[in-house]
């Protein structure tokens, strides 16, 4: 039924000014950010081993994670736990009296399908369910939508750093530049100047010789690690 806790959510008031804290001074790698329009949030996806810590950031005062800090500050908001397939576990929970807040999923971030019970079935605590799409890629370092990629191509032979947006069997679109403009693009965004602009490129699939994930370590930061705290901005909220 449950497979792991997939992530904690937490409110904050300003994604980045809690990345200083998660972020820089914890060493946790930043996996995404993005914005959930149908939660009213912008959401901020750091590792934590297998599970991850989400930072929410209401984007609209009407939002529930709005209405929460207002009420109760920044804090945790909600436990999430992956399932293989939410709408057989509602079903289940709802046939034994499980009060449910939503009776069906919803969209989520990354592609997900997420659905939350009511805080009095789990004695105060919220409690939401996630069910991942299939990942692309194959063991542990699969790449999805939202990833921060380096691609390597060939005929002729270029580097390429971007956003994944889509990969199918017939190449990738990425939303980026070739990887030698990336320290003046990262330069120009810092200064507040307008110049280089990433742009939507498809690079078919007969052209990419690797993919890697934009991931680096506590000790050599990853490029999207280095826009970050040169700007104060993730790249991926810098393309939205």
């Amino acid at each position: 039924m449950i497979l792991k806790v997939d992530h904690v959510g937490i409110a904050v008031k300003s994604l980045e000014d809690r990345l200083d804290f998660w972020h820089d001074a914890l060493g946790m790698g930043l996996t995404g950010t993005e914005t959930v329009p149908t939660e009213g949030v912008r959401v901020a996806f750091l590792a934590a081993g297998d599970s991850r810590i989400e930072l929410l950031e209401a984007s609209r005062p009407d939002s529930p994670v709005a209405k929460f800090v207002d009420k109760r500050g920044e804090g945790i908001h909600h436990i999430t736990f992956q399932v293989e397939a939410i709408q057989p576990v509602l079903d289940r929970l709802r046939a034994r009296g499980i009060p449910l807040l939503d009776d069906t999923p919803r969209p989520g971030a990354g592609g997900t399908m997420v659905a939350f019970l009511h805080p009095r079935a789990a004695g105060g605590v919220l409690v939401e369910l996630v069910e991942r799409p299939a990942q692309v890629g194959s063991g542990p370092g699969k790449i999805g939508a939202g990833d921060a990629v380096l691609v390597y191509l060939r005929d002729p032979h270029e580097k390429m750093w971007g956003v994944l947006r889509e990969r199918d069997a017939s190449g990738l679109t990425i939303e980026g530049l070739d990887l030698a403009s990336f320290d003046a693009w990262t330069a120009q965004v810092e200064r507040g100047e307008s110049g280089i602009t990433p742009s939507v490129l498809f690079l078919p699939m007969a052209r990419v010789e690797r993919v890697l994930l934009d991931r680096g370590t506590r000790h050599l930061p990853s490029l999207s690690d280095g826009f970050l705290r040169r700007t104060g901005r993730t790249v991926q909220s810098e393309l939205e």
